[in-house]
């Protein structure tokens, strides 16, 4: 949460952003991490039994099952540090987007987003240029599209086939406030993030 804010002071940051719960299988927390926030108030819970499924995968579906359907739609969960490691972990938690996909989430780097668009509805997408772009991108996992059509890009698509193994739209420029998207097929959407310190 340090580097998400401008604060100058370690300690002051730490102690105002207390998680209620932190669950995962507990193999990589430092145990003083652990007991700081545990002496927070926060509740640790340990699922070091399953080791089926990923850190973040317990942690979603702990807000899946605690979340109305009437709620999810108005919920959007910004997961920091899911990209920019390890590709299997990247990939899994891409995955994530796709096994959750009735619920919004981002996933964070230090220099871009990416989020699912599920092919049930058209996607206006508002852009906060302070924070987002220029550069952004559009590609199918896991189905190809047979018709993906954009508007607020530099290159709009219009009624575009994208697939691994031929063409993807990578390398796209914002040019409005707003861009939509129509497509027959799930898509991620990834945009820049500007560094701001």
């Amino acid at each position: 949460m340090f580097q998400l804010t401008n604060e100058q002071d370690y300690e002051r940051v730490r102690n105002r952003y207390i998680p209620e719960i932190i669950e995962g299988d507990m193999d990589s927390i430092r145990p003083e991490v652990k007991r700081f926030y545990s002496s927070q108030g926060s509740q640790i819970s340990d699922k070091s039994h399953n080791q089926e499924t990923t850190d973040l995968h317990k942690c979603i579906s702990r807000i899946h099952r605690s979340t109305s359907d009437h709620e999810k739609t108005n919920l959007c969960v910004l997961v920091t540090g899911a990209l920019g490691g390890r590709f299997d972990h990247e990939a899994a938690n891409i995955n994530i987007l796709y096994l959750f996909s009735d619920m919004r989430i981002v996933l964070l780097s230090d220099d871009c987003l990416i989020r699912l668009l599920p092919k049930t509805h058209k996607h206006d997408i508002y852009i906060e240029s302070s924070v987002e772009g220029p550069h952004c991108g559009l590609f199918p996992v896991g189905a190809p599209s047979g018709s993906t059509t954009t508007t607020g890009l530099k290159w709009n698509l219009s009624e575009a086939k994208m697939r691994f193994g031929s063409m993807i739209s990578t390398s796209n420029i914002v040019h409005a406030e707003k861009v939509t998207v129509q497509s027959d097929a799930d898509l991620l959407w990834t945009i820049s993030l500007r560094n701001l310190t």
